[in-house]
C-alpha cells in the first residue's frame, strides 16, 4: 500500500471517527451528568487519583473550571478529595465507590446500546469490523503522528517528498 493509498484511507476514515465516537457515547437516560463531569470521571477511571492541577491539565481546562466540575461531583457523592499519600499537604481527587459503580453501569449501558446498533449490520460486516480490531489497536498504540508532518503540497505524486 502506497502513501497515497494511506492518504485516501485517512480521508475516508478520519471523518467517520467523531461520528463513531458520538454514537458510542450517546446520551443515556438517567445519566444526568454534564459532559465535563463525565469526562472528569472517565479520566479518574483511566488515571486513578489525581491532584486538581493534573486533572485540569488532562481535561484541557483551567484550574477554576476543573474545581467547579469536581465540586459538583463531590456534592453528588461521586468523587472525593483526600490527602495525597505522597505529600500529606496536597489533596487528590478520586472516585468514590458510588462513583465507580455509576461509571461501570454507564459503560455497560453504552456497550449494550452500541451492541444493538452493531446488530443492525449484516453478520459479514460485523465480522469485518471484528477482523479490523487488531489493526486499530496497533494504530492506537503508536500514538500521534510526528509533529513535523510534511506539507502535503511538498509531496510529489509518488508519495515521496518533493525535491528542492
Amino acid at each position: 500500500m502506497s502513501f497515497d493509498d494511506s492518504l485516501q484511507l485517512s480521508r475516508q476514515l478520519r471523518p467517520m471517527l467523531p461520528r463513531l465516537y458520538h454514537l458510542s457515547r450517546r446520551r443515556i437516560p438517567g445519566w444526568d451528568l454534564t459532559g465535563s463531569q463525565s469526562s472528569a470521571m472517565a479520566t479518574l477511571v483511566d488515571r486513578g487519583p489525581l491532584r486538581m492541577g493534573e486533572l485540569a491539565a488532562l481535561e484541557g481546562v483551567q484550574l477554576p473550571s476543573a474545581t467547579s466540575v469536581v465540586n459538583g461531583l463531590v456534592k453528588l457523592g461521586l468523587v472525593e478529595r483526600r490527602a495525597d499519600p505522597a505529600d500529606r499537604r496536597a489533596v487528590v481527587i478520586d472516585l468514590t465507590a458510588k462513583g465507580r459503580r455509576q461509571v461501570d453501569q454507564l459503560v455497560e449501558r453504552r456497550n449494550h446500546s452500541f451492541a444493538l446498533l452493531l446488530e443492525r449490520l449484516p453478520a459479514q460486516d460485523r465480522r469485518l469490523l471484528q477482523d479490523a480490531l487488531p489493526a486499530v489497536e496497533r494504530l492506537l498504540s503508536m500514538g500521534p503522528a510526528p509533529e513535523n508532518t510534511p506539507d502535503p503540497e511538498a509531496r510529489n505524486t509518488a508519495g515521496a517528498p518533493a525535491a528542492d
